[in-house]
């Protein structure tokens, strides 16, 4: 009876979020309405956007489209959003010419253009088999592609960087990262956590390192290799950190330094 009432535990998690993460799936698009040039920031309505979330401006040219600059949304207030953009270095190639256009007002702020795919990080092959039969509305990229990816980017442990470098690579959008607390949804870009569910990890007594996959660490027998760092092998302990240092909080205005006044 107690087995039946944990296993409808849950399957109602899972659905709640299937449910509630749907809304990360659907693009918006919205119009610039201003434009500060010495923050290098502009703000447009806030719709049911999140701190963190990252997108990028595209601009209308003549008979074409481009991408001017890629954004973070740095904060939220009173239904407004304000968003840092830089350059957009997605496609960078040396080869072709740096675009030189700058953001404006009227230009397009588009988000969540990716979502539809994700990469998956779990602990065990159960939980990342229930976790991807249940959520329909995204692709999960297979795990293998990640570990494969990480094999060849060299070291164990799978930083940020490396996790913002293999989205980049295969144009995912989300990341799904379970942990102690349960489901995390981060931005692929900025790492930032849009939402959590909960799930119920205590039935796993084995964790895969750094994450499960079919495929195995490549052991290269090299002595860097033998110095790289394997914390991950404590699975939540690894994964909670991650979450945590890359929690979505407004960025803060640097104000310039005041010189110490010289005693009289």
């Amino acid at each position: 009876m107690l087995k039946r009432f944990l296993n409808i535990i849950v399957f109602v998690s899972i659905v709640c979020v299937q449910a509630q993460a749907s809304w990360l799936n659907e693009p918006l698009r919205v119009n610039i309405q201003e434009v500060n040039k010495d923050k290098k920031t502009i703000s447009f309505p806030a719709y049911d956007l999140k701190v963190g979330e990252s997108g990028f401006v595209l601009v209308k040219l003549a008979d074409y489209s481009a991408i001017s600059a890629k954004l973070q949304i740095i904060s939220i207030d009173n239904g407004v959003a304000v968003a840092e953009f830089s350059p957009f270095d997605r496609m960078k190639q040396k080869y072709l010419p740096t675009p030189r256009l700058e953001p404006k007002v009227g230009d397009m702020a588009v988000f969540r253009d990716l979502n539809n795919k994700a990469f998956l990080i779990a602990p065990d092959s159960t939980t990342y088999e229930k976790i991807k039969s249940q959520i329909k509305d995204t692709t999960f990229m297979s795990s293998d592609l990640l570990m494969g990816y990480l094999n060849d980017y060299g070291g164990f442990d799978p930083k940020p960087k490396f996790l913002r470098k293999a989205c980049e690579v295969y144009s995912v959008g989300l990341l799904y990262v379970v942990a102690s607390n349960g489901i995390n949804v981060l931005d692929c870009e900025t790492l930032a956590t849009l939402d959590t569910f909960a799930f119920d990890t205590s039935k796993v007594s084995k964790t895969s390192a750094p994450f499960f996959s079919r495929l195995e660490e490549v052991k290269t027998g090299s002595l860097a290799s033998l110095f790289y760092s394997k914390k991950s092998k404590q699975y939540f302990q690894y994964y909670d950190a991650l979450v945590q240092n890359n929690q979505a909080s407004p960025k803060e205005e640097n104000p310039k330094k005041s010189r110490p006044k010289k005693e009289p």
